[in-house]
């Protein structure tokens, strides 16, 4: 099994330009070997320099410390449907040899949970526009509720929130008459060979992505969006320490578990008063 030699967490936004600058240069280096469709000057705007309240990155190294890859999270304040929200958006993307690693997912929805604490009578979702079907399946799974999602149509009031976000974050529609699928231009590099197995793959959740957005290939994503808030939060995290406790404890004790890892109680944290600037959150998902 591949290893991770560390995994560091970079506070983006209170990072100085040069700083900046040397982030965006590393991660461009890997995230061209995972996806086409952006040059760097995109990728920079779409991953560091987004107008966020909130931006962490993490960056995972292999031993060699060379960058193997990156997950990005943003969060958002803004008003959505006339209510103060926030929107949680994010990008991913690691080399296939170290993909599943790693405890990122872990530590961003305690992340996120300790915020959903400070302001928990604000709406909440994450929002993203995923431009392949691993990405979609990977949430679907975890998610506790997604939208939009197979057997159900999505609810007239969630659809025109997904509209209206996807309006606010400047994705352009690909079709004028739906509204779900947008251009984003982040393209996944992979085989016919492997294009051809997601297309003959007998999961409910990747067969209706691939209904839903059948141009991916060309870059276009199809419009999500996930209710969030702390017990949603918990719920998700339980849902992946259960599903992946033999590959968490190879990455914590380099062991096979025994016994599917039990998920901790959490610990009431009361919340502290903070300063009027809290607001809202963002999100976009990619290769896992």
């Amino acid at each position: 099994m591949a290893k991770l030699s560390r995994v560091t967490c970079h506070a983006v936004h209170v990072m100085g330009e040069k700083a900046r600058e040397a982030l965006a240069r590393e991660l461009f280096g890997v995230h061209t070997q995972i996806f086409g469709g952006l040059d760097f000057a995109g990728f920079r705007h779409y991953v560091i320099d987004r107008p966020a309240w909130r931006t962490w990155i993490w960056v995972k190294r292999n031993a060699d410390d060379r960058v193997v890859g990156y997950h990005a999270t943003h969060v958002f304040q803004r008003d959505v449907q006339g209510r103060p929200s926030t929107v949680v958006r994010m990008e991913a993307g690691t080399l296939p040899q170290w993909r599943g690693h790693d405890l990122i997912m872990v530590n961003n929805c305690l992340r996120l949970f300790r915020l959903w604490l400070q302001a928990p009578r604000r709406q909440w979702s994450i929002f993203a526009a995923l431009t392949h079907p691993s990405s979609y399946t990977f949430l679907s799974h975890y998610a506790p509720e997604i939208w939009p999602r197979a057997g159900q149509p999505t609810p007239p009031q969630v659809r025109r929130q997904m509209e209206e976000l996807a309006d606010a974050f400047g994705l352009e529609r690909v079709d004028p008459a739906d509204p779900m699928v947008r251009r984003v231009n982040w393209i996944t590099r992979e085989t016919e060979q492997e294009r051809e197995r997601w297309r003959a793959s007998p999961r409910v959740n990747a067969r209706f992505y691939l209904r839903a957005n059948p141009g991916y290939v060309e870059g276009h994503g199809l419009v999500t969006l996930i209710p969030m808030d702390g017990p949603i939060l918990l719920r998700a995290l339980s849902n992946f320490l259960v599903g992946r406790a033999g590959r968490l404890s190879r990455i914590v004790f380099g062991t096979a578990a025994p016994a599917p890892m039990p998920m901790p109680a959490p610990r009431v944290v009361q919340p502290r008063p903070r300063r009027s600037d809290l607001a809202a959150l963002d999100f976009q998902p990619s290769r896992h």
